[in-house]
């Protein structure tokens, strides 16, 4: 049984590009090739999930390239990592998406861990007080400060599996990590980059070259964190729901793999980090190049077969990436910016290819109807910008190319676009839900008051009626607030239609405001 994997970006819309329409995928060149085969070998571990299996590929690709790529933006530098928080339900593929992608990190030889609680020192590193031992290995009374690193040091992939508990500041404490976070997402080689915590035994400096991978089912209050805090701003923001019918038509495709072999045309693990290795050396030998490094040799005295200097000289050779190895970080840092010209020019179209994604950004933005949602959107633009220059570099590594062209700029803004469309028309359906919540609930206020008055009955309408002054009272009441809010309160809903005003009564008995609502009452 053949299934087509073409499964849409997200299921809230019909308007979206199927994965096999980007041009990164559909190109008749070796790194589309290399791309296909790579979604291919994703597929086989998470069932549809293609645009995963994108972001998984740039995921890996930016760390991979991230010691020695760096983009130059007038005076100021941004560097090639991804990171990804990706919103979807349970159950739907995201856990075993991680299990391929850390297998790929493992054959990369990148390292990789796991966060799901612990303190501020496992992030970002402590300092160890040990006692100093003699010779003999016995201790000498005296003590030396050990600075132990944190996850957050070094290059490195971090997985946060069920990341809505980072949202969860109060319960869990995270305030602070969240802050820890954004600031190892900060740009390589900036100063907000380096996380510092001041202890009695001294301060911990790190520098941080992680990328991020986080996954969770739709948190509660999602819309709160997304539109009043930062974080998701500074991460690529990947929602996706998966209706009823693609999880049966996924359970049908599982349960149909069952004892049916992997096809032999499949590119394995190896295989995938053997392309991705080349194209990246292609990166390091243009580096090197331009450092003038060349291979060396270094005279090093002879050891026996026991370990004991023999007092002969030898000469070995010294590799470039020896060479490169034997470089302190800052040294590494500082050979990536400088040489960040001279790894990749652009082609004369790259500008008016960029500024025209630009363009198709903020026309999604315009087109927003709600104010908070447009100020929202908004606010995700920049990030959204800077994946398009990352991306498209991470194109152009993987087409083995040194000249960004607009063609890789158009590949990368496809992918983004897509995904910033789907993400404006989730936040609006957030929204509303929210606003309708929110009236039900002011309207459930105000019957709750209405509900315990006595009623009249005006016979001109046949509605049922309940007396201003005692409603807006009784309402105060049951709210905790003061008479001049209810009455702010009864104002806006009278002129908005919803509350209904009629006076009663008589000259000699005295006029009355009777009250009833358009929805009931």
């Amino acid at each position: 049984m053949e299934i087509e994997m073409n499964a849409g970006l997200n299921s809230i819309t019909n308007t979206t590009r199927k994965w096999s329409d980007y041009q990164i995928v559909s190109g008749k060149n070796e790194g589309s090739t290399f791309i296909r085969g790579y979604i291919e070998r994703f597929n086989t571990v998470s069932f549809f999930n293609e645009y995963a299996g994108l972001l998984s590929y740039f995921f890996a690709m930016g760390q991979l390239a991230a010691p020695f790529v760096r983009i130059p933006i007038h005076g100021t530098y941004i560097d090639c990592r991804v990171h990804t928080y990706w919103i979807q339900q349970s159950r739907t593929g995201k856990s075993i998406a991680w299990e391929f992608t850390d297998r790929l990190l493992e054959q990369l030889d990148i390292s990789s861990d796991t966060f799901t609680a612990g303190s501020d020192a496992r992030l970002i590193g402590t300092i160890d007080r040990q006692p100093v031992l003699d010779d003999n290995g016995r201790p000498t009374g005296e003590t030396q400060e050990i600075v132990v690193e944190g996850l957050l040091n070094g290059y490195k992939t971090i997985l946060f599996d069920e990341a809505s508990i980072l949202l969860n500041d109060g319960k869990s404490h995270f305030s602070d990590k969240i802050l820890y976070l954004q600031q190892a997402m900060a740009p390589l080689g900036s100063r907000t980059n380096v996380l510092v915590k001041h202890l009695v035994g001294g301060s911990v400096r790190t520098p941080s070259g992680v990328s991020l991978w986080m996954t969770t089912f739709p948190p509660k209050d999602i819309m709160d964190h997304v539109l009043d805090k930062g974080f998701f701003q500074r991460v690529f923001l990947f929602q996706n729901d998966v209706s009823l019918e693609q999880r049966q038509t996924t359970s049908e495709h599982r349960m149909s793999g069952a004892y049916r072999r992997v096809a032999n045309q499949i590119m394995d693990y190896e295989t995938l980090a053997d392309y991705m290795t080349e194209c990246v050396d292609l990166v390091k030998e243009r580096l090197w190049n331009a450092m003038d490094m060349v291979e060396g040799e270094e005279e090093l005295r002879e050891r026996d077969e026991e370990g004991q200097l023999t007092g002969q000289i030898v000469t070995v050779p010294v590799s470039r990436q020896t060479q490169w190895d034997n470089l302190t970080a800052g040294q590494k840092e500082d050979a990536a910016m400088n040489h960040a010209y001279d790894i990749f020019t652009v082609s004369p179209g790259y500008e008016a290819a960029v500024l025209n994604a630009v363009d198709d950004y903020y026309a999604l933005v315009h087109g927003v109807a709600s104010e908070t949602i447009k100020e929202t959107a908004m606010t995700f633009v920049p990030n959204i910008e800077n994946y398009t220059l990352i991306f498209s570099n991470l194109i152009a590594i993987t087409m083995k190319s040194s000249v960004i062209t607009e063609e890789h700029v158009m590949m990368a803004s496809e992918i983004i676009y897509d995904n910033m469309h789907n993400l404006i028309i989730w936040l609006e359906q957030k929204q509303n839900f929210k606003d309708k919540k929110r009236l039900a609930g002011e309207r459930a206020s105000w019957m709750q008051a209405f509900n315990q008055l006595p009623k009249f009955v005006d016979e001109k309408d046949g509605k049922e009626k309940v007396k201003q002054t005692e409603l807006l009272a009784i309402y105060a009441a049951q709210q905790c607030i003061a008479n001049i809010t209810a009455q702010r309160r009864f104002k806006a809903l009278r002129g908005g239609g919803q509350a209904i005003v009629t006076r009663s009564g008589s000259e000699n008995g005295g006029w009355r405001n009777y009250v009833s609502f358009t929805w009931g009452g």
